[in-house]
């Protein structure tokens, strides 16, 4: 076939297709002129009406409505809306409004436009989808992006901000890269609770809103927004970009998954697929925003600020721990449409807690919402709780009576103010004896948990305890003895007390650098499964999990799985310390509900022990076996420390150290002797060879006397030297010397407790009193020592200890007693005031003369 053949027939097919299209043309112009004009336009409107009705069910309210038509005091939305339709303008026909244009949003998917805020349109339009989705989502937070104006045309959204329902307005791609890791993050935590089978249907949507790209954003950011955008949905986060374009020179842009596209030009708007163009929605007026986002944003404050009050129960007392402790200790970030207030508990599940937060972060105010949420819901016979505080002294004060208020909390059985180590670990070492005592029960009655043994025995009064430690770090500094029984006691309880009904919370600034627990670390913090992140925590949660950084003071990450990322839940939690009356009232309610008037025991680091004021010097009477009473115990009860006197050999007590506290104990000893004898069955002498304390000897004559004792004063040169024919205590101010006659000195200490003869003496000198007994060989005949500031190798020399770990310090003594084979830490007792004018024991000691 030719090329003209070829042409012809081609020319034949284009006369064919004219033809028809003659013929299309005169049936259209037929079929019209049958339709009279009022009938295309009655049908034109039924459908727009059918289409505005439409409309109006899908885009409901707030989503939907005119907002030219909508008054400033009309409420906002306080359910959440059921569709994710909204409404972005209104859909035109022959240049009038025919029905509103609407795009699917939250639970949908996003909405993508090919300009950004620069374009009037377009602003007004994001300014008006901005307030209806603030005003219809009570369950939203907002991220917000303007690389064109800015910032300006969020402007008006300024009060969610300051609410934190919106970040601050992000306008470089450096702050548009820290949103966009902070969305994959959330992101990332809720695919993995949506994976463990649990619902994320109460975590609030998160809207990223941007107004225009700042121009550094690059290939790589652009690829992460859509990466973010085709994840998004299934995670409730939802996008609305603007100024998604190609830029002539660049490659093109991503395709936005799950996205409705509007596109912009000089003549019109088009919305997705709808064949009509769009007039988009005018900004809401000026009123109207102030009203619907001062009204969300108030609403968000009174859904985060929870007092003091609201973590008190209706009913005091009612509840029952024997399944596990719940209380109240906040409020969910994203109010109460998540459910709201969030509750804490010790049970199998978060049997202990960790709780970390720097200095001024709130761990004090947080434990106190704790304890008292917790002691207005149970009463003491199911909580007891044990405080200790190794810092300043001020976490636990208002759990116990004081000079100024007699009240205290009924739960609290022992409470550490400054507390040493020694009494920490005393406290920890109750615990576990307690341990040990329940688990004999329930061998006994043949159960397994705490839960069981109370149905099987109801008459054992076994409540749940708490033992919180504040700054437990200080518990474990260094690596000896001390932090060695610590961890021994903390691995113990962290192990089984979840079964016992026994549980910790240990608060710190930081976990980490804790040398005696290098090698317990994993094994005991891997038993506090809740963790409680206050701002500056360090090393609390998992590595990679930075859920804590940049929350405030108020606020706390809760993570009840130790750690790992996606079990993060922030909160805010009410300031105790700025509810003073309100906690006084509960706690003098607490204490009038109290049906026993035993007060908690109250272990004062720093405080003065006063014999007069001990209950067992109260209670003292004639016995056949006296002590001498010499301070209180660093022990849970602050058990009164004495030295038994009987005619065995050697029962002789001597008090060594240049401190002049050790007139103060001697004297204590004396007269509460003098207590446990009838009058003229003991008689008493005073030896006084020390400068500066013939008061203290004075005092104690006159003492002895009033009770009815035979009291006779020494002169040095005498004092070993008297005829003793009745039982007799030899109390010796200044013994260094043995008043130049150690040979008396010596045949008293061996002989004298068979004839009813003791001696009570202070050396200042530990050798010197070494050499007066006789040296090594003499050890045993003076069973009795307390230590005050004398070196540990001193007292390993005249013990015989030397592997002995003592360390002299401040209102602190070690009382030994070699035939009972104990050593006991105490508080000696001392003159009302004599602290005030002491030198710290840790500096060297003031030399006293020697008549």
């Amino acid at each position: 076939m030719t090329w003209r053949t070829e042409l012809e027939q081609a020319a034949a097919r284009l006369r064919e297709a004219a033809g028809a299209a003659d013929r299309a043309e005169r049936l259209i112009a037929a079929s019209a002129s049958r339709l009279s004009a009022d009938d295309t336009e009655r049908r034109r409107l039924a459908l727009a009406e059918k289409l505005r009705a439409a409309a109006a069910g899908a885009a409901t309210g707030w989503l939907g409505a005119d907002l030219a038509a909508i008054a400033p005091s009309t409420p906002v939305w306080t359910d959440e809306p059921s569709t994710p339709a909204i409404r972005i303008g209104e859909a035109e026909l022959d240049d009038a409004p025919a029905f509103p244009a609407l795009a699917g949003l939250l639970g949908k998917g996003h909405l993508v436009c090919d300009a950004d805020a620069a374009d009037p349109r377009v602003a007004g339009m994001l300014q008006s989808l901005l307030l209806r989705v603030t005003a219809a989502h009570r369950n939203l937070e907002v991220s917000l992006v303007d690389g064109v104006t800015l910032g300006q045309v969020f402007a008006p959204a300024t009060a969610l901000v300051d609410a934190g329902i919106a970040g601050p307005v992000a306008t470089d791609h450096l702050a548009l890269a820290r949103i966009l890791t902070a969305a994959e993050k959330r992101l990332t935590e809720l695919r993995d609770i949506s994976a463990r089978g649990q619902s994320i249907a109460d975590r609030p949507f998160h809207l990223i809103v941007i107004a225009g790209l700042p121009p550094e954003v690059g290939k790589s950011m652009r690829e992460r927004l859509a990466a973010l955008a085709h994840a998004g949905p299934s995670a409730r986060c939802h996008i609305v970009l603007c100024g998604w374009r190609n830029a002539p020179h660049r490659e093109p842009v991503p395709a936005i998954e799950h996205a409705t596209y509007l596109s912009c030009n000089a003549n019109e708007v088009r919305l997705g697929t709808l064949p009509l163009p769009v007039a988009l929605d005018p900004a809401p007026s000026p009123a109207l925003a102030r009203a619907v986002y001062g009204s969300r944003a108030q609403q968000r404050r009174e859904a985060g600020e929870l007092s003091v009050a609201d973590l008190v129960p209706a009913e005091l007392w009612t509840a029952s721990s024997r399944h596990g402790l719940t209380t109240v200790i906040g409020r969910d970030q994203a109010g109460s449409a998540t459910g709201g207030d969030v509750e804490v508990s010790f049970d199998d599940a978060t049997p202990h807690w960790l709780i970390g937060g720097r200095t001024g972060g709130g761990k004090t105010v947080f434990l106190l919402d704790v304890l008292y949420g917790l002691a207005t819901r149970y009463s003491p016979e199911e909580l007891e709780l044990y405080l200790l505080d190794f810092k300043e002294g001020v976490s636990f004060t208002e759990f116990t009576p004081s000079h100024l208020d007699p009240s205290w909390i009924p739960h609290v059985r022992a409470v550490g103010v400054e507390s040493d180590r020694e009494y920490g670990v005393a406290v920890l070492g109750a615990l576990r004896a307690e341990l040990t005592r329940r688990a004999g029960l329930m061998k006994r009655a043949g159960a397994t948990r705490l839960a069981r043994l109370r149905e099987l025995r109801p008459e054992v009064r076994l409540p749940r305890i708490v033992a919180v430690v504040d700054e437990f770090h200080v518990l474990f500094a260094g690596n000896d003895r001390l932090a060695g029984e610590a961890v021994a006691h903390l691995e113990e309880l962290a192990r089984k007390g979840r079964s016992y009904g026994v549980h910790l919370v240990l608060a710190s600034q930081t976990i980490s650098g804790i040398e005696a627990l290098y090698s317990k670390k994993d094994s005991i913090f891997g038993q506090f499964p809740l963790r409680v992140a206050l701002p500056g925590a360090k090393h609390l949660l998992d590595e990679g999990n930075d859920g804590a950084d940049g929350i405030s003071v108020g606020q706390a990450v809760l993570n009840d799985a130790g750690g790992i990322r996606g079990r993060n839940r922030t909160c805010r939690f009410p300031d105790a310390s700025s509810a003073e009356d309100l906690l006084t009232g509960l706690r003098h309610q607490l204490w009038e509900r109290r049906d026993s008037d035993a007060e908690p025991i109250v272990f004062r680091g720093f405080d003065e022990q006063h014999l007069t004021e001990d209950p067992a010097f109260e209670a003292l009477a004639p016995t056949h076996a006296p002590r001498a009473l010499i301070g209180r115990a660093v022990d849970v009860h602050m058990s009164t420390v004495g030295y038994q006197f009987d005619r065995s050999p050697g029962r002789h007590l001597a008090i060594l150290g240049t401190s002049a506290v050790a007139a103060d104990v001697l004297a204590a000893g004396a007269i509460s002797l003098g207590h446990q004898h009838e009058p003229g069955t003991v008689a008493f002498q005073i030896a006084v060879t020390a400068v500066g304390v013939d008061d203290t000897a004075a005092e104690v004559a006159g003492e002895l006397e009033r009770l009815g004792h035979e009291c006779t004063r020494l002169a040095p040169g005498s004092i070993l030297t008297g005829k003793r024919g009745t039982p007799t205590y030899l109390i010796w101010f200044g013994a260094d010397g043995a008043d130049g006659h150690t040979a008396r000195l010596r045949d008293l200490l061996l002989h004298g407790p068979a004839d009813g003869v003791h001696l009570l003496g202070w050396w200042r000198g530990a050798r010197r009193f070494l050499d007066d007994i006789g040296g090594s060989a003499g050890r045993e005949h003076c069973a009795g020592i307390v230590a005050l500031n004398i070196a540990a190798n001193d007292l390993a020399a005249i013990t015989g200890g030397y592997e002995r770990s003592w360390e002299a310090r401040s209102n602190r003594c070690l009382v030994i007693d070699r035939h009972a084979g104990t050593e006991t830490l105490a508080v000696p007792y001392v003159r009302p005031g004599r602290l005030d004018g002491l030198p710290s024991q840790d500096a060297p000691a003031r030399k006293v003369e020697t008549r």
